[in-house]
């Protein structure tokens, strides 16, 4: 083949195609017909083994691993979309409890505000009731007080009127102006 190449290339001259010829052959790196055929035969049956024996188990590996992240990655998805809908749930639940928390402690502090407008009601009547006792007694004691003091000023104010006047006066003309005195609120 080579030859053949050559020869349309060089035409019919023999010297310069006998020279290329020798070249070839003493040329290295031109393989040889044998070496091309046997070559060729290798490539062939390694192509085959690699396609047909090697790699259909690196591609079912392949797939294999593929389907299984691709089974992975939805399974996360399905785990976050639930986890996010957990959530929601969570935060409606929550924004229950704490309506229904706000609400009782509403209740609790109107019951607590009844209950002490009761207690405080309830020891107001107590303090006017006490105050009312306490005036009551009051009022007797000073009656008991002015009703004891009244002679002893009357006796007193008319000895002080004598010797004032010189004269001689009675502590029993003395007592209804003392006891006037002694009545009166200013």
């Amino acid at each position: 083949m080579l030859a053949q190449t050559l020869m349309l290339r060089f035409g019919e001259d023999g010297e310069e195609l006998e020279e290329l010829v020798e070249v070839a052959a003493d040329n290295p790196i031109l393989p040889v017909t044998s070496e091309l055929f046997w070559g060729a035969i290798t490539f062939a049956a390694l192509f085959l083994l690699v396609k047909y024996v090697l790699l259909p188990p690196v591609q079912k590996t392949m797939q294999e691993r593929a389907d299984l992240l691709r089974a992975d990655l939805d399974a996360a998805d399905a785990a976050r979309e639930k986890a996010g809908s957990v959530a929601t749930e969570v935060s409606d639940q929550l924004a229950d409890v704490r309506a229904e928390s706000a609400q009782i402690i509403d209740a609790a502090r109107a019951e607590a505000e009844a209950e002490r407008a009761r207690i405080v009601g309830a020891v107001e009547v107590e303090v006017a009731a006490a105050k009312a006792e306490a005036e009551a007694e009051i009022s007797a004691a000073r009656q008991r007080a002015m009703a004891g003091v009244g002679p002893a000023v009357a006796d007193l104010a008319a000895d002080a009127a004598s010797r004032v006047m010189n004269r001689p006066i009675e502590a029993g003309a003395a007592r209804p102006v003392v006891d006037r005195l002694l009545n009166s609120p200013n």
